[in-house]
Protein backbone atom coordinates (compact mmCIF):
# COMPACT_ATOMS: atom_id res chain seq x y z
CA UNK A 1 0.00 0.00 0.00
CA UNK A 2 2.40 2.51 1.06
CA UNK A 3 3.92 1.83 -2.73
CA UNK A 4 0.58 3.05 -4.32
CA UNK A 5 0.88 5.60 -2.06
CA UNK A 6 4.19 6.75 -3.97
CA UNK A 7 3.39 6.32 -7.04
CA UNK A 8 0.17 8.37 -6.60
CA UNK A 9 2.25 11.29 -4.98
CA UNK A 10 4.97 11.23 -7.82
CA UNK A 11 1.63 11.19 -10.19
CA UNK A 12 -0.20 14.38 -8.30
CA UNK A 13 3.64 16.58 -8.39
CA UNK A 14 3.39 16.20 -12.32
CA UNK A 15 -0.31 16.63 -12.58
CA UNK A 16 0.31 20.33 -10.31
CA UNK A 17 3.06 20.80 -12.93
CA UNK A 18 1.90 20.62 -16.37
CA UNK A 19 -1.41 22.73 -15.00
CA UNK A 20 -3.29 20.98 -17.26
CA UNK A 21 -5.49 18.79 -14.43
CA UNK A 22 -6.15 22.48 -12.31
CA UNK A 23 -7.52 24.08 -16.24
CA UNK A 24 -9.77 21.17 -16.99
CA UNK A 25 -11.18 20.17 -13.36
CA UNK A 26 -11.62 23.45 -12.05
CA UNK A 27 -10.89 26.00 -14.23
CA UNK A 28 -13.37 24.82 -17.55
CA UNK A 29 -16.07 23.83 -15.12
CA UNK A 30 -16.30 27.21 -12.86
CA UNK A 31 -16.51 29.30 -15.92
CA UNK A 32 -19.00 27.05 -17.73
CA UNK A 33 -21.15 27.25 -14.26
CA UNK A 34 -20.33 31.22 -14.42
CA UNK A 35 -21.85 31.11 -18.05
CA UNK A 36 -24.74 29.23 -17.55
CA UNK A 37 -26.00 30.96 -14.44
CA UNK A 38 -25.55 34.30 -16.05
CA UNK A 39 -27.24 33.83 -19.13
CA UNK A 40 -29.96 30.98 -17.90
CA UNK A 41 -30.38 31.85 -14.38
CA UNK A 42 -33.27 34.42 -14.64
CA UNK A 43 -35.03 31.77 -16.40
CA UNK A 44 -34.49 29.56 -13.59
CA UNK A 45 -35.03 31.63 -10.74
CA UNK A 46 -38.56 32.48 -11.75
CA UNK A 47 -37.90 35.87 -13.07
CA UNK A 48 -39.62 37.36 -15.84
CA UNK A 49 -38.79 35.05 -19.48
CA UNK A 50 -39.74 37.91 -21.82
CA UNK A 51 -40.56 41.08 -22.27
CA UNK A 52 -44.03 41.95 -24.20
CA UNK A 53 -45.19 45.73 -25.54
CA UNK A 54 -48.79 46.00 -26.10
CA UNK A 55 -50.85 48.62 -27.49
CA UNK A 56 -54.29 48.73 -26.49
CA UNK A 57 -56.44 51.46 -28.96
CA UNK A 58 -60.23 50.21 -27.93
CA UNK A 59 -60.10 50.53 -24.41
CA UNK A 60 -63.74 48.53 -24.39
CA UNK A 61 -64.71 45.85 -21.52
CA UNK A 62 -63.25 42.84 -23.96
CA UNK A 63 -59.94 44.79 -24.06
CA UNK A 64 -59.52 45.57 -20.76
CA UNK A 65 -60.48 42.26 -19.48
CA UNK A 66 -56.74 41.12 -22.14
CA UNK A 67 -55.08 44.09 -19.98
CA UNK A 68 -56.33 42.65 -17.07
CA UNK A 69 -54.89 38.65 -18.28
CA UNK A 70 -51.59 40.61 -18.94
CA UNK A 71 -51.58 41.88 -15.17
CA UNK A 72 -52.05 38.67 -13.62
CA UNK A 73 -48.74 37.20 -15.65
CA UNK A 74 -47.21 40.20 -14.53
CA UNK A 75 -47.90 39.70 -10.86
CA UNK A 76 -46.70 36.05 -11.26
CA UNK A 77 -43.33 37.59 -12.73
CA UNK A 78 -44.01 35.48 -15.89
CA UNK A 79 -43.75 38.72 -18.41
CA UNK A 80 -43.02 42.15 -18.33
CA UNK A 81 -45.11 44.70 -20.03
CA UNK A 82 -44.40 47.49 -21.77
CA UNK A 83 -47.38 50.12 -22.79
CA UNK A 84 -47.70 51.93 -26.33
CA UNK A 85 -49.68 54.48 -27.70
CA UNK A 86 -50.43 53.01 -31.13
CA UNK A 87 -49.69 50.19 -33.91
CA UNK A 88 -46.79 52.09 -34.93
CA UNK A 89 -45.02 53.08 -31.42
CA UNK A 90 -44.98 49.10 -30.52
CA UNK A 91 -43.82 48.21 -33.82
CA UNK A 92 -40.94 50.37 -33.38
CA UNK A 93 -40.41 49.26 -29.52
CA UNK A 94 -40.21 45.75 -31.23
CA UNK A 95 -37.70 47.03 -33.89
CA UNK A 96 -35.38 49.00 -32.02
CA UNK A 97 -35.68 45.75 -29.08
CA UNK A 98 -36.66 47.01 -26.27
CA UNK A 99 -39.35 44.55 -26.15
CA UNK A 100 -38.70 41.20 -27.37
CA UNK A 101 -42.94 40.83 -28.51
CA UNK A 102 -45.80 43.36 -29.33
CA UNK A 103 -49.70 42.63 -28.92
CA UNK A 104 -51.85 45.19 -30.71
CA UNK A 105 -55.39 45.64 -29.62
CA UNK A 106 -57.08 47.62 -32.28
CA UNK A 107 -59.73 50.08 -32.04
CA UNK A 108 -63.38 48.90 -32.28
CA UNK A 109 -62.87 45.22 -30.77
CA UNK A 110 -65.01 45.50 -28.10
CA UNK A 111 -67.89 46.38 -30.42
CA UNK A 112 -67.12 44.08 -32.76
CA UNK A 113 -67.07 40.94 -29.80
CA UNK A 114 -70.55 42.15 -28.70
CA UNK A 115 -72.09 42.35 -32.43
CA UNK A 116 -70.80 38.94 -32.78
CA UNK A 117 -68.93 39.98 -35.49
CA UNK A 118 -65.05 38.72 -36.34
CA UNK A 119 -62.27 40.70 -33.81
CA UNK A 120 -58.37 40.90 -34.71
CA UNK A 121 -55.59 40.83 -32.30
CA UNK A 122 -52.20 41.18 -33.97
CA UNK A 123 -49.26 39.56 -32.21
CA UNK A 124 -45.66 40.88 -33.45
CA UNK A 125 -42.21 39.26 -32.63
CA UNK A 126 -38.91 39.79 -33.13
CA UNK A 127 -37.01 37.28 -35.58
CA UNK A 128 -34.41 35.60 -32.79
CA UNK A 129 -37.36 35.90 -30.03
CA UNK A 130 -39.17 32.87 -30.46
CA UNK A 131 -39.96 31.82 -27.07
CA UNK A 132 -41.12 35.85 -26.48
CA UNK A 133 -43.24 35.57 -29.51
CA UNK A 134 -44.40 31.64 -28.74
CA UNK A 135 -45.53 33.45 -25.11
CA UNK A 136 -47.14 36.51 -26.61
CA UNK A 137 -49.39 34.61 -28.86
CA UNK A 138 -50.31 31.26 -26.90
CA UNK A 139 -51.86 34.07 -24.12
CA UNK A 140 -53.69 35.61 -26.95
CA UNK A 141 -54.99 32.51 -28.59
CA UNK A 142 -55.94 31.82 -24.90
CA UNK A 143 -57.43 34.90 -24.58
CA UNK A 144 -59.67 34.79 -27.73
CA UNK A 145 -60.76 31.21 -27.55
CA UNK A 146 -62.40 32.70 -24.05
CA UNK A 147 -63.92 35.03 -25.82
CA UNK A 148 -64.97 33.44 -28.52
CA UNK A 149 -66.98 31.04 -26.36
CA UNK A 150 -68.59 34.29 -24.20
CA UNK A 151 -69.49 35.02 -28.51
CA UNK A 152 -71.56 31.81 -28.62
CA UNK A 153 -72.94 31.80 -25.64
CA UNK A 154 -74.21 35.24 -26.15
CA UNK A 155 -75.82 34.58 -29.83
CA UNK A 156 -77.07 31.27 -28.18
CA UNK A 157 -79.35 33.37 -25.32
CA UNK A 158 -80.01 35.94 -27.82
CA UNK A 159 -81.89 32.88 -30.36
CA UNK A 160 -84.03 31.65 -27.21
CA UNK A 161 -87.67 32.09 -28.04
CA UNK A 162 -89.49 34.49 -26.26
CA UNK A 163 -88.95 38.64 -25.95
CA UNK A 164 -85.63 38.24 -26.30
CA UNK A 165 -82.92 40.74 -24.19
CA UNK A 166 -82.42 44.38 -24.40
CA UNK A 167 -78.87 45.78 -25.21
CA UNK A 168 -78.16 46.88 -21.85
CA UNK A 169 -79.34 43.39 -20.72
CA UNK A 170 -76.68 41.32 -23.64
CA UNK A 171 -74.01 44.28 -22.16
CA UNK A 172 -74.47 42.33 -18.69
CA UNK A 173 -74.60 38.89 -19.92
CA UNK A 174 -70.93 39.86 -21.81
CA UNK A 175 -69.50 41.11 -18.58
CA UNK A 176 -70.97 38.17 -16.78
CA UNK A 177 -69.53 35.40 -18.93
CA UNK A 178 -65.90 37.65 -19.45
CA UNK A 179 -65.52 37.86 -15.29
CA UNK A 180 -66.85 34.25 -15.00
CA UNK A 181 -64.26 31.86 -13.12
CA UNK A 182 -63.37 28.86 -15.01
CA UNK A 183 -65.36 25.32 -14.34
CA UNK A 184 -62.07 23.73 -14.24
CA UNK A 185 -58.54 25.28 -13.06
CA UNK A 186 -55.37 23.37 -12.66
CA UNK A 187 -53.71 23.70 -9.03
CA UNK A 188 -49.94 24.39 -8.97
CA UNK A 189 -48.25 22.19 -6.69
CA UNK A 190 -44.93 23.79 -5.24
CA UNK A 191 -41.86 22.22 -5.76
CA UNK A 192 -39.67 24.81 -4.85
CA UNK A 193 -37.86 22.91 -1.49
CA UNK A 194 -36.73 20.41 -3.87
CA UNK A 195 -35.33 22.38 -6.92
CA UNK A 196 -31.70 23.65 -6.75
CA UNK A 197 -31.04 27.81 -7.18
CA UNK A 198 -29.16 28.27 -10.86
CA UNK A 199 -26.10 29.09 -9.34
CA UNK A 200 -25.98 25.24 -7.14
CA UNK A 201 -27.29 23.62 -10.11
CA UNK A 202 -25.10 24.83 -12.63
CA UNK A 203 -22.39 24.54 -10.14
CA UNK A 204 -22.40 21.59 -8.83
CA UNK A 205 -23.87 19.59 -12.33
CA UNK A 206 -21.23 21.28 -14.34
CA UNK A 207 -18.48 19.68 -11.34
CA UNK A 208 -20.02 16.40 -11.65
CA UNK A 209 -19.38 16.28 -15.09
CA UNK A 210 -16.00 16.91 -15.34
CA UNK A 211 -14.78 14.87 -12.46
CA UNK A 212 -15.15 11.88 -14.97
CA UNK A 213 -12.63 13.68 -17.08
CA UNK A 214 -10.53 14.47 -14.51
CA UNK A 215 -10.37 11.01 -13.21
CA UNK A 216 -9.02 10.09 -16.57
CA UNK A 217 -5.24 11.67 -15.31
CA UNK A 218 -4.61 8.81 -13.08
CA UNK A 219 -5.59 5.30 -14.14
CA UNK A 220 -5.88 5.75 -17.73
CA UNK A 221 -2.37 7.18 -17.00
CA UNK A 222 -1.11 3.37 -16.95
CA UNK A 223 -1.59 2.92 -20.73
CA UNK A 224 0.94 6.49 -21.08
CA UNK A 225 3.27 4.63 -18.63
CA UNK A 226 2.74 0.86 -20.66
CA UNK A 227 3.53 3.30 -23.98
CA UNK A 228 6.47 5.25 -22.64
CA UNK A 229 8.30 1.99 -20.91
CA UNK A 230 8.01 3.02 -17.93
CA UNK A 231 5.20 1.01 -16.90
CA UNK A 232 8.20 -2.25 -17.71
CA UNK A 233 10.19 -0.74 -15.08
CA UNK A 234 7.88 -0.41 -11.88
CA UNK A 235 6.88 -3.78 -13.11
CA UNK A 236 10.60 -4.47 -12.32
CA UNK A 237 10.81 -2.75 -9.47
CA UNK A 238 10.97 -4.59 -5.78
CA UNK A 239 7.04 -3.79 -5.24
CA UNK A 240 3.76 -5.90 -5.37
CA UNK A 241 2.31 -5.20 -9.65
CA UNK A 242 -0.98 -4.54 -7.77
CA UNK A 243 0.26 -1.92 -6.26
CA UNK A 244 1.38 0.40 -9.45
CA UNK A 245 -3.00 0.01 -9.96
CA UNK A 246 -3.94 1.19 -6.71
CA UNK A 247 -1.43 3.95 -6.86
CA UNK A 248 -3.30 5.35 -10.05
CA UNK A 249 -6.85 4.85 -8.69
CA UNK A 250 -5.67 6.95 -5.66
CA UNK A 251 -4.14 9.41 -8.26
CA UNK A 252 -7.85 9.64 -9.93
CA UNK A 253 -9.35 9.39 -6.69
CA UNK A 254 -7.65 12.36 -5.19
CA UNK A 255 -7.25 14.36 -8.18
CA UNK A 256 -11.43 13.87 -8.38
CA UNK A 257 -12.21 14.91 -4.97
CA UNK A 258 -9.70 18.18 -5.12
CA UNK A 259 -11.48 19.23 -8.48
CA UNK A 260 -15.31 18.66 -6.98
CA UNK A 261 -13.52 20.39 -3.39
CA UNK A 262 -12.55 23.10 -4.93
CA UNK A 263 -15.23 24.02 -7.51
CA UNK A 264 -17.94 23.39 -3.70
CA UNK A 265 -15.84 26.20 -2.30
CA UNK A 266 -15.34 28.73 -5.37
CA UNK A 267 -19.22 28.71 -6.43
CA UNK A 268 -20.23 29.22 -2.69
CA UNK A 269 -17.95 32.12 -2.01
CA UNK A 270 -17.88 33.23 -5.34
CA UNK A 271 -21.47 32.34 -7.25
CA UNK A 272 -23.40 32.25 -3.96
CA UNK A 273 -24.36 28.61 -4.35
CA UNK A 274 -25.84 26.73 -1.32
CA UNK A 275 -24.86 22.93 -1.92
CA UNK A 276 -26.35 22.37 1.96
CA UNK A 277 -24.90 20.96 5.25
CA UNK A 278 -20.75 20.72 4.46
CA UNK A 279 -20.74 17.23 5.79
CA UNK A 280 -23.20 15.67 3.74
CA UNK A 281 -21.06 17.72 0.61
CA UNK A 282 -17.80 15.71 1.15
CA UNK A 283 -19.90 12.09 1.48
CA UNK A 284 -21.54 13.11 -1.90
CA UNK A 285 -18.36 14.21 -2.93
CA UNK A 286 -16.17 11.00 -2.34
CA UNK A 287 -19.20 8.73 -3.44
CA UNK A 288 -19.54 10.02 -7.21
CA UNK A 289 -16.06 10.31 -6.89
CA UNK A 290 -15.50 6.94 -6.52
CA UNK A 291 -18.15 6.23 -8.86
CA UNK A 292 -16.80 8.04 -11.38
CA UNK A 293 -12.97 6.39 -10.95
CA UNK A 294 -14.55 3.03 -11.30
CA UNK A 295 -16.25 3.28 -13.97
CA UNK A 296 -12.82 5.15 -15.84
CA UNK A 297 -11.23 2.19 -14.02
CA UNK A 298 -13.03 -0.57 -16.54
CA UNK A 299 -12.26 1.75 -20.07
CA UNK A 300 -8.27 1.66 -18.94
CA UNK A 301 -8.87 -1.90 -18.89
CA UNK A 302 -10.34 -2.53 -22.16
CA UNK A 303 -8.57 -0.33 -24.32
CA UNK A 304 -5.60 -0.34 -25.82
CA UNK A 305 -4.23 3.26 -26.38
CA UNK A 306 -3.96 6.21 -24.68
CA UNK A 307 -6.16 8.08 -27.35
CA UNK A 308 -8.70 4.82 -27.47
CA UNK A 309 -8.84 5.09 -23.37
CA UNK A 310 -9.50 9.16 -23.98
CA UNK A 311 -11.88 8.92 -27.00
CA UNK A 312 -14.29 6.39 -25.14
CA UNK A 313 -13.80 7.88 -21.79
CA UNK A 314 -15.12 11.34 -23.40
CA UNK A 315 -17.80 9.23 -25.07
CA UNK A 316 -19.10 7.93 -21.45
CA UNK A 317 -18.62 11.30 -19.78
CA UNK A 318 -20.40 13.13 -22.19
CA UNK A 319 -23.37 10.40 -22.81
CA UNK A 320 -23.88 9.76 -18.86
CA UNK A 321 -23.35 13.77 -18.13
CA UNK A 322 -26.78 14.55 -20.55
CA UNK A 323 -28.43 11.27 -19.89
CA UNK A 324 -27.99 12.35 -15.68
CA UNK A 325 -29.44 16.22 -16.56
CA UNK A 326 -26.14 17.80 -15.82
CA UNK A 327 -27.32 20.57 -18.83
CA UNK A 328 -30.77 20.16 -18.56
CA UNK A 329 -33.23 18.08 -16.31
CA UNK A 330 -34.63 15.20 -18.39
CA UNK A 331 -38.02 13.54 -17.93
CA UNK A 332 -40.96 15.59 -18.27
CA UNK A 333 -43.57 12.65 -18.11
CA UNK A 334 -41.21 10.63 -20.06
CA UNK A 335 -41.22 7.31 -16.97
CA UNK A 336 -38.60 5.28 -19.38
CA UNK A 337 -36.48 8.47 -19.79
CA UNK A 338 -36.57 9.21 -16.17
CA UNK A 339 -35.58 5.89 -14.96
CA UNK A 340 -32.63 5.81 -17.60
CA UNK A 341 -31.43 9.21 -15.61
CA UNK A 342 -31.12 6.77 -12.75
CA UNK A 343 -28.47 4.42 -14.33
CA UNK A 344 -26.17 7.71 -13.93
CA UNK A 345 -24.11 8.62 -11.24
CA UNK A 346 -24.87 12.54 -12.29
CA UNK A 347 -28.15 12.40 -11.18
CA UNK A 348 -28.09 10.45 -7.86
CA UNK A 349 -25.39 13.31 -7.23
CA UNK A 350 -27.50 16.36 -7.92
CA UNK A 351 -30.10 14.40 -6.37
CA UNK A 352 -28.50 14.38 -2.95
CA UNK A 353 -27.40 17.77 -3.24
CA UNK A 354 -30.97 18.99 -3.86
CA UNK A 355 -31.69 17.21 -0.56
CA UNK A 356 -29.03 18.77 1.16
CA UNK A 357 -30.09 22.19 -0.43
CA UNK A 358 -33.68 21.72 0.90
CA UNK A 359 -32.41 21.22 4.60
CA UNK A 360 -32.79 17.06 4.63
CA UNK A 361 -29.99 16.73 6.14
CA UNK A 362 -27.45 13.53 5.97
CA UNK A 363 -31.35 11.28 6.16
CA UNK A 364 -32.44 12.90 3.10
CA UNK A 365 -29.23 11.86 0.90
CA UNK A 366 -29.02 8.04 1.77
CA UNK A 367 -30.56 7.19 -1.42
CA UNK A 368 -28.06 9.11 -3.45
CA UNK A 369 -25.35 8.07 -1.26
CA UNK A 370 -26.45 4.53 -1.80
CA UNK A 371 -26.73 4.19 -4.89
CA UNK A 372 -23.62 5.93 -5.89
CA UNK A 373 -21.94 3.40 -3.52
CA UNK A 374 -23.43 1.03 -5.12
CA UNK A 375 -22.17 2.11 -8.88
CA UNK A 376 -18.69 2.57 -6.88
CA UNK A 377 -18.42 -1.03 -5.77
CA UNK A 378 -20.28 -2.97 -8.71
CA UNK A 379 -17.94 -1.26 -11.16
CA UNK A 380 -15.07 -1.01 -8.86
CA UNK A 381 -14.99 -4.65 -8.45
CA UNK A 382 -14.90 -4.93 -12.70
CA UNK A 383 -12.18 -2.15 -12.95
CA UNK A 384 -10.32 -3.95 -10.31
CA UNK A 385 -10.20 -7.36 -11.98
CA UNK A 386 -9.56 -5.85 -15.62
CA UNK A 387 -6.58 -3.68 -14.58
CA UNK A 388 -5.35 -6.45 -12.46
CA UNK A 389 -5.60 -8.98 -15.71
CA UNK A 390 -3.68 -6.59 -17.93
CA UNK A 391 -1.37 -4.97 -15.43
CA UNK A 392 -0.60 -6.98 -12.54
Amino acid sequence: MESGWRIARKDLLLRLRDRSAFVLGVGVPFVLALIFDLVFGGAFAGESVATVGIANTDQGEVAVALDQTLDVLVEDEVISVVQASDEDSLVALVEEGQVEAGIYVPPGLTAAVMAGETAEITVIGQVDALIAESLARGVVTSFTSGVADAQRGIVAVARLPGPGIDPAGMAELAAALGTAPPVVTVGAVSAADRVLDPSTFFAASMAVFFVFFMVQFGVTGLLDEEREGTLARLQAAPIRRSSIVVGKAITSFLLGVTSLTVLWLASTFLMGADWGLPLGVVILIVCVVLAATSIIGIVAGVTRTPEGAGNVGAVIAVGLGMLGGTFFPLGGGNRVLEALTLATPHAWFLRGIGSLSAGDGLVGILPAVGALLAFGVVMGVIASLLLRRRFA
